[in-house]
């Protein structure tokens, strides 16, 4: 990479000038003249181990199969037209983006509101790639930069800080200077008490200029142990906190194990670390303290926070706005929950134009106009906009409500990943500037990324004044407390941030400024630099005592709730400032008892539970103080369920609801503990079944109970405790009204628990109720009671019910019997029911060996196909360890691999060829996912959640769903590695872990259905190296139903919809050209990534079907000048990576293939035709030595007798294993 015109310090002359490229592109006449076909050229993503990019096209069409009712001189005559027009499309685009623009050009092209406009701060070269950004006391702006995105391995790099200065206050910055060098995607920055805090993935680092010259000097390691796992969810958007702390964030797939570096105060050895995915966490300037504030979200980039001291980030995939409170766990994207989580929601119920969100501001400066303020603005990166949000006061918590773009770039290029308020009181944007947004495109083509491209704009309102040369570190105290009611955002920060700094040394100057600032807090002013000046002194360990308890007693609700958390922080607390915080739980405003509830589980001398059953029974609607409440209460569960239900009985009657709600989950955390009580679990459940205020609790509480007796949780003395203790509370609520919903599952739990007159009645309800659901129900709870009768009601619903769902249901329900004549009924029933529900009963009869062993004499006698066992179910009869079952695996269904195939890839490459080339029914595709997907996937709606839903996930790209369907073992997401557990009683559990606690193991397992195996039950837990996908779809359904199939999946919407689009690169459109500037786009289908400028007669073709293969054809130039075919990438780094080929003559003739990688030849040979037969030679070459380094390939298409010198290519593919 070329760094030459990159300086450590350089001076502009005012007037900064600007860079960039622009171009035209004209339209295809015959694109217009056949608009309706809407065919265009796009990108796809390269496959997760064939390292290479595709770029076939997709059609739009309502039809079942559009090619087949077209004529093909149609679709020739139209993509010949548009090859040339049509560049490829990114994720999440909906169009090529265009070439770049130069900085005048895409301001010329943005709209904002009136009296608005954009200017240039600063451009390449003088930035390029900027990851993060903060503005210093100086008003100068600390830029990182990333040339090495998304590079995963640790260690230096060639990443770098920048400062920028505007020295004349024309408002462009004239003056850049390296502070240091050979960071590695340094992801956050922030400047602040003595030196610069920078993230630097895996690592969070504190960097001193100790000699004053601009650089940096010293490196200090605060924590390590973020992840590189996915580089675009690294530890980022480093905030100062209005407590003073610095705040950052993590992403979902990114797992972190955070540890105290070395040099840190904190530093023990063999300290634990914190172990986490997503989440906020934060850090103390003064002490180096590390904590976890809040886990959840997706791969959240930027932290904002409001006029009342709450956080706020914007976050990617999910919903885009969420308000993160101290202790709260949120919806995660993807990944287990912590047994018992009560997760939080997002704070919107509306959707900006689509949802890939990076940075977020709280804007509140006089510099713009009245309705501008107080507004949440983040950068919408697909929708290359800025949009805003405004909030209001949801009980403790906030509810969003949409406002207009503030800006509106119409520039695909334009990505705006920081905004933050500047010295004049503007709002500056950092513009990364790329083609790319995602990962996708950035791990696929890292050579594609334009690394040399960087914005910063500034957004005025008409003649703001722009900020002249300053410092405000050289203010003294008195300056800088007037600063703290400045109508600046950027001023009151500064000034709060520098009278932190101020407040960490002891001196008499100090003491007097901690007296000063208590002496704000506590007078008339507005709250604005009240809370502020709070901040500043939120910064020492502690309050002073008087001014707390005065602080507690504020009439001002934002400061009072300060207070508590203030109280929550404090090492130590005295007796008389934890009693005025004990009697807040009682405060009519919701955020102060919310505080309340969190100081009390941080502080000893706070009486915890109670606290917490106060403050919760004034929730009321509150849809976060329950949350909060219950994540902070139910670890104590575990040793004090008495203290817990006796809080609960001191309530007044009637109960609140929101303790009522509560009951369900405490009853089912405390049968969770080594050893439940059972008392107080009763005590709970009478509780609820007397409630008139809500029915919904005691239901959910009774399904929880019986969940746990069914899964072998609850047995022994526990279970016979419970039955006696619930006897008679269950007989009466057995005999109430049956439309209540508690009604059902009293019958259910009464009958799990062998009550002789609950089984009778539970007989009867079966025989009454037209509902399926609760027949269902009824059968579940006689299985687990032990009652013979359940087979028998099994099967008259198998018979009288039309719903797949329900006789799967059932098949499943019969499956935990594990008996002889449950294992014969299913062998039974098996042939008799519809296709798309025997999977179900083959997933029962594996489970145990006497019953897989029946099930494969029936393939033995050929009494059913082998076919119907699939890969994981046959992995999973091994997992039993019986010999005979393994002979009769191996003799009767084949050879069980424990590691991926390798073949798989072959297999790829053949249906790659066969379904771009043919033609399926999308309507009847359906019916085969249905029968084959819907077990574990969802796609519009329809099918189980076991998996991931295939509507938004796994199909980027043609490319990506071969991979997925054909070799689904080869990348498995953390999320969805599954397990295998090995009962005791010799029955095999696989499906992906919802939860693992000291308890029990809970699976999601094919059909949707959940399965929890009692630790005390299971003999062995092994992480499965398979995907729970099986590989052999080939094999258990038909090529048309095949084709079929992929019909149905590779189109964007359901296939009854006009709309309705293919997937991008799911068809070979024919055509050729001898124009160079067409060249490309034929080239894509075929060999992704290659290029040419010059190919022989005919120049480049693409054909749809040359002997059973779809090819590219090109020809050498003359007989001396070869056609060249050059790829750059860099090659992954595995044990072996080969080159594979797949290349063809023509009839007549020959052609020499040569291949050279970095100007040396590795494979030299003529191709030619065999006899009277043109066959395809498949080729590898061997590029295992040149792993992890960039690459350039030539593939030379060379004369080699000057007669019909026409190549064939099929496949150039760079495959790692």
């Amino acid at each position: 990479m070329y760094f030459g015109h990159l300086t450590d310090v350089h001076v502009h002359p005012p007037g900064n000038r600007h860079y960039g490229v622009q171009a035209n592109a004209s339209t295809s006449a015959a694109i217009k003249n056949f608009v309706s076909l809407r065919v265009c050229l796009r990108e796809f993503f390269l496959p997760r181990y064939v390292l290479l990019k595709a770029s076939p096209f997709p059609e739009r069409s309502s039809m079942r199969s559009l090619f087949s009712r077209l004529p093909l001189c149609l679709i020739v005559a139209s993509c010949l037209s548009c090859f040339a027009q049509e560049e490829r499309i990114p994720h999440a685009q909906d169009k090529p983006p265009g070439p770049a623009l130069s900085p005048a050009e895409a301001i010329a092209k943005m709209v904002v509101p009136e009296g608005f406009s954009v200017e240039l701060v600063a451009s390449e070269p003088d930035i390029v790639n900027p990851v993060s950004m903060t503005i210093d006391e100086r008003g100068r702006f600390w830029i990182t930069e990333s040339f090495e995105y998304p590079r995963r391995e640790a260690g230096p790099g060639k990443d770098r800080v920048k400062i920028l200065e505007d020295t004349d206050g024309d408002g462009k910055a004239d003056k850049f200077s390296v502070f240091m060098e050979g960071l590695n995607i340094p992801s956050g920055i922030a400047v602040g008490h003595g030196g610069v805090w920078i993230a630097n993935s895996p690592d969070i680092l504190f960097v001193q200029d100790t000699d004053g010259d601009g650089k940096a000097d010293t490196s200090e390691v605060v924590v390590t142990g973020f992840g590189r796992d996915d580089t675009h969810e690294l530890p980022n958007s480093l905030t100062w906190g209005p407590d003073g702390w610095l705040y950052g964030l993590n992403g979902v797939f990114n797992p972190a194990h955070v540890t105290y570096g070395p040099q840190n105060p904190n530093f023990k050895d063999g300290q634990l670390p914190w172990n986490f995915t997503c989440a906020m966490f934060r850090i103390h300037p003064k002490t180096h303290e590390f904590e976890v504030f809040c886990e959840g979200t997706s791969n959240p980039w930027g932290i904002a926070f409001n006029d009342e001291g709450d956080a706020f980030v914007s976050a990617c995939v999910i919903d885009h706005l969420w308000h993160l409170t101290e202790t709260g766990y949120y919806h995660r994207q993807g990944g287990p929950y912590p047994p018992f989580t009560w997760k939080i929601e997002s704070i919107v119920g509306h959707k900006h134009q689509k949802a890939a969100y990076c940075g977020i501001h709280w804007y509140d400066s006089d510099a713009y106009p009245e309705q501008y303020r107080r507004k949440l603005y983040m950068g919408n990166i697909h929708g290359s906009c800025l949009n805003g949000d405004s909030i209001t006061r949801d009980f403790s918590t906030y509810q969003a409500s949409p406002e207009s773009d503030l800006l509106s770039a119409h520039d695909a290029w334009f990505m705006p990943i920081v905004q933050k308020t500047g010295p004049d009181g503007c709002l500056y944007i950092l513009d990364w500037y790329d083609r790319y947004h995602c990962y996708q495109d950035a791990n696929r083509d890292p050579a594609g990324i334009d690394r040399l491209k960087g914005r910063l704009y500034r957004l005025r309102y008409k003649d703001t004044p722009h900020a002249q040369p300053f410092n405000f570190a050289a203010e003294d105290n008195a300056h800088l407390m007037r600063m703290l009611a400045s109508a600046n955002g950027y001023q009151r920060d500064i000034a709060q941030r520098l009278l932190s700094e101020r407040l960490s040394f002891n001196s008499s100057e100090t003491a007097d400024l901690r007296r000063e600032l208590e002496s704000l807090v506590l007078s008339s002013a507005s709250r604005g630099p009240k809370l502020s000046a709070l901040g500043v002194l939120l910064i020492s360990d502690r309050l002073e005592e008087t001014f707390h308890r005065a602080l507690l007693a504020s009439a001002d609700v934002v400061l009072k709730s300060w207070a508590v958390r203030a109280a929550g922080e404090q090492s130590s607390l005295s007796e008389s400032v934890a009693l005025l915080v004990q009697k807040l739980k009682d405060d009519p405003a919701p955020q102060v008892r919310l505080q309340v509830a969190i100081a009390a589980a941080k502080q000893a001398v706070i009486p915890t539970i109670p606290i917490l059953v106060a403050v919760l029974a004034q929730a009321g609607e509150d849809p976060l103080v329950p949350r909060i409440v219950w994540q902070n209460v139910h670890p104590l569960l575990e040793t004090q369920t008495a203290e817990f239900v006796a809080e609960i009985d001191r309530l007044d009657e009637p109960m609140p609801t929101a303790v009522l709600d509560l009951l369900p989950r405490a009853a089912d955390r405390i049968l969770s503990t080594a050893k439940p009580d059972t008392k107080a679990v009763a005590h709970m459940v009478t509780l609820l079944l007397n409630s008139e205020i809500t029915d919904d609790a005691a239901d959910r509480c009774l399904q929880l109970l019986t969940a746990r007796i069914r899964s072998g949780e609850i047995t022994g003395d526990a279970l016979l405790d419970i039955r006696t203790q619930l006897k008679a509370e269950l007989l009466s609520a057995v005999k109430q009204e049956t439309t209540r919903p508690s009604t059902l599952s009293a019958v259910e739990l009464a009958t799990s628990l062998k009550i002789e007159e609950a089984i009778q009645t539970a007989h009867e309800i079966f025989a009454k109720t037209p509902d399926e659901i609760a027949q269902l129900r009824i059968i579940n709870a006689l299985v687990t009671a032990g009652e013979d009768s359940a087979i028998s009601l099994a099967e008259s619903i198998l018979a009288s019910s039309s719903s797949a769902d329900v006789q799967r249901k059932a098949i499943q329900t019969v499956g935990r019997v594990g008996t002889m004549p449950a294992t014969e009924f299913l062998l039974q029933q098996l042939p008799l029911l519809p296709a798309d529900v025997q999977p179900s009963v083959v997933e029962a009869l594996t489970d145990r060996e006497a019953s897989a062993i029946r099930l494969l004499s029936l393939v033995r006698d050929t009494k059913i196909s082998p076919s119907l066992i699939n890969a994981n179910q046959a992995h999973k009869m091994l997992s039993l360890k019986s010999k005979l079952l393994a002979e009769l695996v191996a003799k009767h269904w084949g050879v069980v691999r424990t590691e991926r195939d390798p073949a798989r890839v072959e297999l790829i490459r053949r249906m790659r060829n066969e379904l771009r080339t043919s033609d399926g029914d999308a309507i009847a595709g359906r019916v085969v996912f249905k029968r084959v997907c819907g077990q574990c996937h969802k796609m519009y709606s329809e099918g189980a959640e076991v998996g991931p839903d295939i509507t938004r996930n796994g199909r980027a790209s043609f490319e990506q769903l071969l991979s997925n369907v054909f070799d689904p073992s080869l990348v498995i997401g953390v999320s969805y590695q599954g397990l295998t557990v090995v009962t005791k009683e010799g029955r095999v559990v696989s499906g992906l872990p919802v939860e693992e606690s000291p308890q029990r193991v809970v699976l999601k397992v094919q059909g949707d259905k959940q399965e929890i195996i009692a630790r005390t039950d299971i003999d062995e837990v092994v992480p499965s190296k398979l995907s729970l996908m099986p590989e052999g779809l080939e094999k258990q359904i038909q090529p048309q139903e095949m084709r079929d199939l992929f019909a149905y999946i590779t189109l964007d919407k359901p296939p009854e919809d006009a709309a309705a689009t293919l997937l991008i690169g799911s068809r070979i459109i024919p055509g050729e050209s001898d124009k160079a500037d067409e060249f490309s786009a034929l080239i894509e289908q075929l060999l992704p990534g290659y290029s040419t400028s010059k190919s022989g007669e005919r120049g480049i073709g693409v054909v749809a079907d040359y002997y059973d293969r779809p090819a590219l054809r090109t020809h050498p130039v003359s007989r001396t000048e070869p056609c060249q075919l050059t790829f750059s990438t860099t090659l992954p780094v595995a044990a072996t990576v080969k080159l594979h080929l797949s290349v063809a003559a023509h009839e007549a003739g020959d052609w020499q293939l040569v291949v050279i990688v970095n100007g040396e030849i590795r494979h030299q040979s003529i191709v030619k035709r065999d006899g009277k037969n043109v066959e395809w030679q498949d080729l590898t070459v061997d590029l295992s030595n040149l792993g992890g380094q960039a690459v350039t390939i030539d593939l030379l298409n060379k004369a080699n007798d000057w007669s019909n010198e026409f190549a064939f290519w099929n496949a150039a593919e760079i495959v790692a294993e």
